[in-house]
Order: C-alpha cells, then structure tokens, then sequence
C-alpha cells in the first residue's frame, strides 16, 4: 500500500517562520487515507466478485425459462455496479464517509433486491443473508463504530423484513437467518475492534515519527545555531586578528616612538647638563670663594640675585638628573650596582639631608627602627635617591609636626615607611603621583615645586630591585609611603652555578 505524503501532511501552528513550511502529520488525514486506499481495493475487487457470484446464484437458483429467474440476478448485479460507480465518485471528490456510505448502501441494496425477488425457500433467498455477514465486516473496518449503531438495525431490518414483503405474509424466520443475524453481529464485534487496533497502531506510528520530526528539527536548528555560532566566532577571530595587528603596528610605533623621546631626553639632559655646571660652580664661587677674585668681596646687594640662581640651578640640575634616569630607565640602558646592602647609613645620611629640606619649618624628624636592621640586595645609591625623593615630598608639604621613618622586616622583606602630618593625598591622586610628570592637585594649589617624575623613578627602580612602593593617605591627616627592598641572602652553590656563564672550553694539542 502506498500513500500520498501530500495529503496527510499539514503545516502545524508551531512551524518555524524562516520562509519555510515545517510538514507535520494528522491523525484524521492518515486515517482518511488508509481507508481511502482500501476502499479503492474493496469496491474494484467487488466488481469481479460480484459478477462471479451473480453467476453462481444464477446457475444454483435453477430459475432459467421463466425470466424471473434472468431479472433477480442481473438487477442485484446492477445495484451492485451502481454503488461502485457511485463510491468511486465520492472517493474522487475527497468524501470519503459518503463513498463508503453508497458502497455499503449499495450492497445491502442488492441483497434485499434478491431476497424480494427470490421465491420462498428457494437457494437464493437462503444464501442472500450471508453476504450481509461480508457487509458488516466492510462498513466496520470502514466506519466508525458510531456508524456502525446506525448500520446494524438497517442490516436486521432487511434481512427479516425483505421475505415477509416479498411473500406479503409474516412467516417463521427460518434457523439460518437467525445465525446469519448472529455471525452479523458478531462480525460487527470483531471487525470494529480490528480497525480499533489498527487505527491504534496506526497512531502510534504516527506518534513516533512526529517525534522523529520533532528531533529532527530541533537537530536542524540546533545545526543552524550552531553554524551561526561558527560564523560569528569566524568573523570575531577574524576581527580579533584585526585588532591585534593593528594593537602590535601601535605597540611597535610607541615602542619606537618611546626610544626616540628616550633618545631625545638623554641628549637635552647632556647638552644641558654642562652649562648649567657652569653657571651653578661660577655662582658658587663668586659667593664663596672671594680668593679667586683676588680677594674683592662681590657686593652685598648682588648676594641675594647670585644666591637665587645657584638654588635654582641645582633645582634644574636635580630635574634634568632625574629626565636622564627616566630616560635611561625607559632604553633599558639603566644599569644597577646589586650588592649586599647596610641601610643604617642610608637612613642616617637622608634624615641629615631632610633637616636642610625642613628648613625653618616645626617639623621634628624622628624614626622608629629595630635595633639590627637586616642586609639588604640593592642598589645603595638608587637606595638613598629613592629615599630623598620620599623625604623630599614629605617636606614640601609638611609645615608643622613630624616626619617619621619606620622600618619593619620579615624573613623576604624589609618594608620603610615615611610618614607625615603633611596635607595629605586625595585618594583619586594617589595613583597619579606614580605617574610621569603628574602632580597632585593639592600640590599645584599649593604652589610645591617638583616636576612630577620623583615617584616615577622611585617605583621603577624598586621594580628593578624586586621591591614595590605606594602610599596610604588622608586629607588633612598627612601621607605614609611605603617601599619594600628584598633582605640580602647568600647564593648557594647550585644557584651559582645556574646563575653562572656558560664558556665553552677548548683544548690545544701539539703537533
């Protein structure tokens, strides 16, 4: 048996809505269209059996001569052939309920034309009631078994009735009506639970293959998500690539444009370095060293002006030293003398130099140290210019109160502390005053002088030590910088012979 996929298959309201109609399958269709099939085959296959059966009542009635005999088989054979006609006229326009209804109908037609025309006890009348056992069993796989109610009492009623019109009498109904009457009903039975079950089966296929279809389509789309994701993450890669080139062509070009400024601070430091000596060892000189000018004093009122251009000379001169350390810094051509490292004379040296930077100012200078302090790994001058840049600052902006050193240690770490009662850091400028050439805001209110770059040089140089650096602050308490230098511990031999230069080694031999 073969089937119309196109009349079984409907759109269903949950299809995709991407341009194409999702086919989904319906119980109703796929049963009008296992009937239709089959009543195609019943009421073809009829029309041969009939015939041969019309020539079997034809020769077992014996009723030749009369022309009686001639009518009561070509009539039934007839109705026969009309309600085949008239089925396949139905099933050609899709009614499926009416054909089988005609078919039936028609059927049942022609047994109860050859139980009116047969005579009494003849063989036609006794074998005309057999064929409604044969159109039960049709109308039960055909109909539903509602229709089967209204089928049932129509086929009791021809099978009694049609004899009593034909003999105009009501008379005994003989014993093989009655088991006819029976096998009906039983036939009936049989053939409305078949078609239950095969309807059932039918249903149950059907219930497996929407599931087929459901997984399918939801594999479908999960394939098309998924090929969008690929597409996407193709076109993000490709962008990703993009970026990334054009993040290493901009990488290159700061790299390059770095090694110039680096290039460019070094030779203005260099350049300017030598006048500026000049003029801060001649304002020196003529302000204490009268001998070289054969003992004449210089005027007071010229002390003043050539005071103020050796201060500020040595201003510019510490400014111009710290822009050639950056620069070096940034060439990677800074080289640091690593040693083992006594800290105590760095303190003490620093905190003399902060009382020059104090000045007048009611500032007391105190530290808070361990009696031994550890050895540290480092530079011992980046160590103390690191430490004069913190003092600096603290100076600048502490008018009154303390400046006190703390030093604290563990087993890896020796961390100094510089705390002070100064003004005090916004907590949105404490990472500014790490930065090249950035101040805080307070400072520049207060007119400090500074160029920006003591904390820059600070941090990368601890960074070149293994150290850090950063600061605790609150405005109008003061500010604590912090800075950690690793505690000096010696080799051991594995990791001077790691650390160690490999040279090859060559031997001579004589000839």
């Amino acid at each position: 048996m073969t089937f119309n996929n196109d009349s079984y298959i409907s759109p269903s309201p949950d299809a995709p809505t991407n341009g194409e109609v999702e086919p989904q399958v319906s119980n109703i269709s796929f049963a009008e269209e296992v009937r239709t099939e089959r009543l195609n085959i019943i009421w073809k296959s009829t029309l041969v059996i009939i015939t041969i059966m019309a020539w079997m009542m034809i020769t077992l009635g014996g009723t030749t001569g009369s022309g009686l005999g001639t009518e009561v088989t070509i009539l039934p054979w007839l109705v026969v052939i009309a309600g085949c006609l008239g089925c396949s006229f139905a099933l050609r326009r899709e009614r499926l309920g009416i054909a089988t209804w005609v078919y039936a109908l028609g059927l049942l037609l022609a047994v109860a034309t050859l139980l009116y025309a047969a005579d009494s006890g003849s063989t036609t009348r006794e074998l005309a009631p057999i064929f409604t056992i044969v159109i039960v069993f049709v109308v039960g796989l055909m109909l539903p078994a509602e229709a089967m109610l209204n089928f049932l009492p129509l086929n009791t009623f021809v099978i009694f009735a049609m004899p009593w019109f034909a003999d105009g009498r009501i008379s005994a109904v003989p014993t093989e009506t009655w088991l006819t009457l029976g096998l009906s009903l039983v036939t009936a039975f049989i053939s409305v639970q078949a078609s239950g079950e095969l309807f059932s089966i039918a249903e149950w296929a059907l219930d497996n293959y929407r599931r087929e279809r459901s997984t399918a389509n939801q594999l479908y789309e999960n394939r098309e998500q998924i090929q969008r994701s690929l597409n996407r993450q193709r076109a993000l890669a490709d962008e990703l690539s993009n970026a990334n080139e054009e993040l290493n062509v901009a990488r290159r070009a700061a790299e390059e444009a770095k090694h110039f400024r680096g290039q460019f601070l070094a030779n203005m430091s260099h350049e300017l370095r030598t006048p500026l000596n000049a003029i801060i060892g001649f304002s020196e000189t003529m302000l204490n060293f009268p001998l070289m000018y054969n003992n004449v004093e210089l005027p007071q009122e010229y002390h003043q002006d050539l005071d103020q251009i050796h201060t500020s000379g040595k201003h510019l001169l510490n400014i111009i030293n710290d822009i050639l350390d950056l620069s070096k810094i940034d060439a990677g051509r800074l080289d640091l003398d690593f040693q083992e490292v006594d800290l105590e004379p760095i303190i003490k040296g620093s905190m003399s130099t902060a009382v020059g930077l104090v000045g007048g100012n009611p500032v007391k200078l105190t530290r808070e140290t361990p009696d031994v302090i550890p050895m540290v790994k480092g530079d011992p001058v980046r160590l103390r210019q690191i430490l004069l840049n913190i003092y600096s600052n603290a100076a600048k902006f502490t008018d009154k109160g303390f400046i006190k050193l703390i030093l604290t240690h563990d087993d890896e770490m020796v961390k100094i502390g510089v705390q002070d009662t100064g003004i005090g850091i916004p907590l949105e400028d404490q990472q500014k005053i790490f930065e090249e050439f950035r101040q805080g805001d307070a400072g520049r209110k207060k007119g400090r002088d500074g160029a920006g770059l003591g904390m820059t040089i600070s941090q990368q140089l601890l960074d070149m030590m293994g150290g850090d650096i950063w600061v605790e602050s609150k405005v109008g308490k003061g500010s604590t910088f912090y800075f950690t230098v690793p505690i000096y511990k010696e080799s051991t031999p594995e990791e001077i012979a790691e650390n160690a230069p490999t040279t090859p080694v060559t031997t001579a031999s004589n000839t």
